[in-house]
C-alpha cells in the first residue's frame, strides 16, 4: 500500500502539471511546482487509490485548513455532481481502504506506466 500510495500521490500532483512542473491547488487555485504540493482527500484514509477522491492541494489547504473540505466538496460537486459525491461517500464507507494484493499490484503497474509517459520537468 505504501508504494501504491506514493505513486498515486505523485500521479495526482503531476498529471495536470504544466511542462514547467507548475500545477494548481484544487481548492484555492494557488499555483506552485508539483513537488511543493500535496495529494489531498475528500475522505481521508478511505479510497486512497481512487482518483475521484484525490486532488492536488497546496500545503496550506491540505494541512492548515484540514483539506479545505467545504471548498473541496463544492468543487467536486461541480465536477462530478451531487450524485457522484454521494456515490463516492457510499463507496468510502463500504470499501474504506481495503485493497487486495492483486488490486495493489495492478494499481502500481498502471501508475508506473502513466508516470513514465509524463513530460513535466523536475
Amino acid at each position: 500500500m505504501r508504494k501504491a500510495w506514493g505513486l498515486m500521490s505523485e500521479w495526482i500532483r503531476r498529471k495536470d502539471a504544466l511542462k514547467s512542473g507548475q500545477t494548481v491547488c484544487y481548492t484555492c487555485r494557488k499555483m506552485d511546482h508539483y513537488k511543493n504540493m500535496h495529494c489531498g482527500h475528500l475522505f481521508h484514509g478511505k479510497l486512497d487509490l481512487d482518483e475521484r477522491n484525490l486532488k492536488c492541494q497546496c500545503p496550506h489547504c491540505n494541512l492548515y485548513l484540514s483539506g479545505n473540505h467545504v471548498l473541496y466538496t463544492l468543487r467536486l460537486v461541480e465536477e462530478i455532481g451531487v450524485e457522484g459525491v454521494q456515490q463516492l461517500k457510499l463507496e468510502a464507507n463500504v470499501k474504506g481502504n481495503n485493497y487486495t494484493i492483486e488490486e495493489l499490484e495492478s494499481t502500481i503497474a498502471d501508475l508506473e506506466q502513466k508516470l513514465s509517459k509524463l513530460n513535466t520537468s523536475d
